[in-house]
């Protein structure tokens, strides 16, 4: 029977088996090339967009966090737009974890011209010509398994499956919708969708989207230019991004005549256009009416319930689907919720709406340790918001926040509220650290 090196570099797993064979085959590779702690990372399966840890050695419990490497910085995009292994020297910049390493070897794995993750090796001496062919040949069998990862039948590849959203289908069915308003929007390219805050607005919309209109592009935007001109403008070029799929636009109450008007006329056009739907705050009366805009508002409008208005049996068939997603994003499958959770969830004070119940979820998910989520494991305050933000969302003071608020929370539990750790491996001051605790609510 092959060892777990051996099969990792002479078998042909498959990319489930490379992720569970990568961390047990890693300390061999880093022996292979002489390293003296190392990491790999890989494209995360819940998170096409981001890299994860797939496999480390030499570090300890508390492991190491590498601020030269994070996203968007200089030597970031150096790796992602290397096709061969490079040596960085220790530096200012460069910090390293072991105390005796002269540098790093960094190496991407790619894929169609992508990256899909890379290894770095922390080494005692300048990198030689072995070192930096094996760690080459390391990258290139990886890639070659992530291969199958990456067709059309996996997660790189926005489901189109209707019947995965069902949290979608309930908000549409508790809107009393019918299939003839999805016709509708087929036909004429607009719906309204009104509800109180958080009651599922957005969710709805992008249920929509993908059952009318399955793998076609999706733009949410918050907030339109208040010039005639930029907004002319802005849905040319948000179509472009859209590539002409369809553009949520949200607090359609607040918009001025000029933006109701532009978009009525945009709405109005026969061909080369995105499909609209406007999400509007109900019980929230417009300062500016336009008739028409208005009008075409009523024409294809879905109305949605607060919380508090929805059935006990419809509130715990929104908690399953929620806890599936969230458990996904943070990678714990192991995970289940129990009966006394799912009634606290429903039942108790702490949840006035849909967001209510996501941050509880979250935070009770992010807090646990392995097996069942228990009553007692939920915050019974309200709990502060930590999702990441949507990708096609444009909102970008939101995105920040939210990502501020993850980040943190997450290095948290992995310090164990240790400050000046956390601080070092976010690559921020303690100062800094105690400030956005304070203003992030988390303090």
């Amino acid at each position: 029977m092959l060892s777990a090196p051996e099969e990792f570099i002479w078998g042909n797993p498959n990319p489930k088996e490379l992720r569970i064979l990568l961390p047990l085959a890693f300390p061999e590779c880093l022996r292979l090339i002489d390293g003296l702690a190392g990491l790999a990372t890989l494209v995360s399966e819940s998170d096409p967009s981001s890299l994860e840890e797939a496999g480390s050695w030499g570090y300890g419990e508390e492991g190491f966090f590498y601020p030269f490497l994070t996203k968007g910085s200089q030597i970031r995009s150096r790796l992602e737009g290397s096709k061969s292994p490079f040596f960085l020297p220790r530096s200012e910049e460069v910090e390293l974890f072991r105390d005796d390493s002269l540098g790093c070897l960094l190496s991407p794995v790619l894929l169609d011209g992508r990256m899909f993750g890379f290894f770095l090796i922390e080494l005692p001496s300048q990198a030689v010509e072995r070192q930096i062919l094996l760690l080459h040949l390391l990258c290139q069998k990886v890639a070659r398994l992530l291969k199958k990862e990456s067709e059309p039948s996996t997660v790189y590849k926005l489901s189109e499956d209707v019947s995965s959203d069902p949290l979608g289908e309930l908000i549409f069915r508790l809107g009393n919708g019918k299939n003839s308003q999805l016709e509708k929007f087929k036909e004429s390219g607009s719906i309204c969708i009104s509800g109180p805050d958080s009651s599922g607005k957005k969710t709805l919309a992008k249920w929509i989207q993908k059952r009318e209109f399955p793998g076609r592009p999706i733009l949410t935007v918050s907030i339109l230019p208040e010039q005639a001109s930029k907004l002319e403008k802005a849905l040319i070029d948000w179509e472009k991004m859209a590539e002409s799929g369809t553009l949520i636009l949200e607090n359609s109450e607040n918009y001025s005549l000029a933006q109701q008007r532009i978009l009525f006329e945009y709405s109005q056009r026969k061909s080369g256009k995105s499909r609209l739907i406007f999400l509007e705050n109900s019980g929230k009366k417009s300062t500016e009416e336009f008739l028409y805009f208005r009008s075409l508002l009523a024409e294809n409008k879905l109305q949605l319930p607060a919380w508090k208005d929805w059935a006990k049996s419809d509130k715990i068939a929104a908690v399953q689907p929620i806890f599936q997603e969230v458990c996904e994003l943070y990678g714990r499958p192991d995970l289940a919720l129990s009966e006394d959770a799912i009634e606290s969830l429903v039942g108790g004070i702490s949840c006035q709406n849909l967001e209510d119940l996501r941050n509880a979820i979250e935070e009770a998910v992010l807090n646990s340790g392995s097996g069942e989520i228990r009553n007692s494991d939920l915050k019974k305050e309200g709990s502060k918001g930590i999702s990441l933000p949507d990708p096609e969302d444009l909102d970008l003071r939101k995105a920040v926040e939210a990502v501020e608020r993850q980040k943190i929370l997450l290095a948290d539990k992995l310090f164990g509220g240790n400050q000046i750790r956390m601080a070092k491996a976010l690559g921020i001051s303690r100062g800094s650290l105690q400030y956005k605790l304070k203003n992030l609510g988390l303090g």
